[in-house]
């Protein structure tokens, strides 16, 4: 019950750093798997800035249903159930509407590791040609067939989605995909990004995701969005 009780704090915690860092606005959501079950929890129908306790949440079954929780379940849960279906690993998922990611899916390209802790997503993210809201299984699976082992995906003119063990690992990857986007974005201004290969990509996720690094990132970021009263402004 203890670990139920700190996987949900931690959603909101998530939602709260998300929202602070201007990765969504009005729109995105969150969720995590709730251990040993076929349920996880999500964020509700709402901007992630109103999600404010554990209380606020929608418990929801791998089928896509509600299961309990007093507000609405997001439209796009299939995202969610559908993934979680597909890859038993994935703990966690992160709906983003990030800018910088938004505008590479733009131009029609996926994001490349191109900095140190952008190795987190363990390799490129690719970009699902699709536009529609993913408000069907269908879709969900063709989403979550996309993403295949990957760390996730942009969604064509519509964010991204974005997985990862746990909520500070999934919320981390939403961080790092827009800084990695965003420096790909002044890099093509000037010249050509030089990239990480595959191997230092390897050797460096592998690092990061063995060390304290990213628990002294999720404690910076949460610190950040819980002692501060206003979003931060887009960089981008």
């Amino acid at each position: 019950m203890e670990q139920r009780n700190q996987i949900r704090q931690d959603v909101v915690t998530a939602c709260r750093i998300l929202s602070h860092r201007k990765l969504v606005e009005a729109f995105g959501h969150f969720s995590a798997r709730i251990p040993r079950t076929s349920r996880f929890v999500i964020s509700p129908r709402r901007s992630l800035a109103l999600v404010n306790c554990v209380s606020d949440l929608v418990v929801a079954g791998l089928d896509g249903k509600k299961v309990s929780g007093s507000l609405e379940a997001p439209l796009e849960i299939h995202i969610h159930s559908c993934i979680y279906r597909a890859r038993p690993d994935v703990g966690a998922i992160a709906r983003t509407h990030s800018f910088a990611t938004s505008v590479l899916a733009a131009l029609g390209r996926g994001v490349g590791v191109v900095h140190d802790f952008g190795a987190i997503l363990l390799g490129d993210i690719p970009l699902f040609p699709r536009s529609e809201l993913i408000e069907t299984k269908k879709l969900g699976d063709e989403l979550a067939a996309f993403i295949g082992s990957r760390s996730g995906a942009l969604l064509r003119g519509n964010g991204t989605a974005i997985v990862g063990s746990d909520a500070m690992h999934a919320c981390l990857r939403a961080i790092f995909i827009e800084e990695s986007a965003a420096l790909q974005l002044e890099a093509l201004q000037a010249g050509q990004p030089r990239f990480l290969t595959p191997e230092e990509i390897r050797a460096r996720g592998r690092q990061l995701l063995g060390s304290a690094h990213l628990l002294r990132a999720w404690e910076h970021y949460k610190h950040e969005a819980l002692n501060s009263r206003r979003p931060m402004p887009r960089t981008s």
